[in-house]
């Protein structure tokens, strides 16, 4: 199996190829050609509309840019993966213009197949027959990508091909450190590697792993539009920092080891079932690298990352950003770690003890 990848993102190092490279290992472990193609790094023209390609030099474009390679491959590989991130409740402009550029692929003239009126290929049989959307989106319902399915699902038909899978992944920024997700995140990309496996054995992408790689990673709505805001709050801090020179590392090293993010991300990872009955507020006193106060207030079953203190704290917590930054990515044992008296706590500390079973990952 020949697999071509339509890559539309204009960051092709980020999430959409995140997700896309897992999807594409998946099917190369089972022997499929795969091959990327980054849309934004090719000359691409706008259709004009003036059906030149269809009347005048029947298959050629007016335009001298990319396309012409481009579409040779397109009528060379068995499947098509089109990979792009949601923008505006759809594909990006990268990929739109590419899709109305794949007019001379098309005849002029119209016939009815599968009940619907639609153009005849002018090439029979040297398109791909399947197609593969994979789509992420920061958004975490996964209701966001309605439109986007809906499109590719209209464009397999009038096409008389078959769409044989939608991979969707939302909440995509929490791809940026899949050690914050745990065994959720493990099972994303497991998810899409299972999905590259099942096309090249199968022909077509299983429900469940459909379902697998779009499950949220928390069922905290409030708390993940809260997380959303502190990230984008901290990436504005950054980008400051920076401009005076006072921050030489890349965001996406500073944002892991900040115990902002850290602490946010633990209460949105909160297991509600584990904790349905909790109640209570926890303190956090935090000194050494970066210091300040904030506090988590749960309450039926959801936990709320609050800055500043508390005023009558269950829990109480002193500790270095550093050693709670390495307790919360996993690389230190909480409860070795206040053993040590590497930190401090003071209230309920049966609580504390059980921090693992209501914060850790899954």
């Amino acid at each position: 199996m020949k697999i071509l990848a339509l890559q539309g993102s204009p960051r092709p190092k980020k999430y959409t190829q995140m997700v896309l490279d897992k999807f594409l290992e998946g099917a190369a472990s089972k022997g499929a050609e795969c091959e990327t193609v980054h849309l934004a790094e090719k000359k691409i023209h706008p259709c004009i509309g003036c059906y030149s390609c269809w009347y005048k030099t029947p298959g050629v474009c007016i335009h001298r840019d990319d396309m012409p390679g481009l579409l040779k491959k397109l009528r060379s590989c068995d499947v098509e993966v089109w990979a792009t991130p949601l923008y505006a409740y759809g594909m990006t402009a990268y990929m739109k213009i590419f899709m109305e550029r794949t007019l001379p692929l098309f005849e002029p003239f119209v016939i009815e197949a599968g009940g619907i009126t639609r153009h005849p290929p002018r090439f029979p049989g040297e398109r791909a027959k399947k197609m593969v959307l994979l789509s992420v989106c920061g958004f975490p319902e996964g209701d966001h990508f309605t439109a986007l399915v809906e499109n590719f699902r209209l464009l397999a038909r009038s096409s008389g091909r078959e769409l044989a899978g939608t991979l969707l992944r939302p909440g995509s920024e929490s791809l940026l450190a899949p050690e914050w997700l745990g065994k959720k995140g493990e099972l994303v990309f497991q998810g899409l590697y299972r999905a590259g496996q099942e096309l090249v054995e199968k022909g077509k992408v299983s429900a469940e792993a459909e379902e697998i790689v779009r499950q949220p990673w928390t069922q905290n709505r409030r708390g993940f539009q809260e997380q959303a805001n502190l990230f984008w709050k901290v990436r504005m801090e950054h980008a400051e920092r920076s401009r005076r020179g006072e921050e030489t590392r890349p965001f996406e090293e500073a944002v892991r080891e900040d115990i902002r993010i850290l602490l946010g991300g633990m209460a949105v990872r909160m297991r509600r079932e584990l904790a349905a009955d909790l109640r209570g507020t926890i303190q956090f006193e935090v000194s050494g690298k970066q210091p300040g106060q904030w506090h988590f207030d749960i309450q039926d079953g959801t936990c709320t990352f609050k800055e500043g203190k508390a005023d009558h704290p269950n829990l109480t917590i002193h500790t270095p950003s550093e050693v709670w930054a390495a307790v919360a990515l996993g690389r230190m044992d909480g409860a070795k770690a206040f053993l040590e008296k590497k930190y401090t706590a003071e209230g309920n500390l049966s609580l504390l003890m059980q921090f693992k079973k209501f914060f850790g990952q899954e």
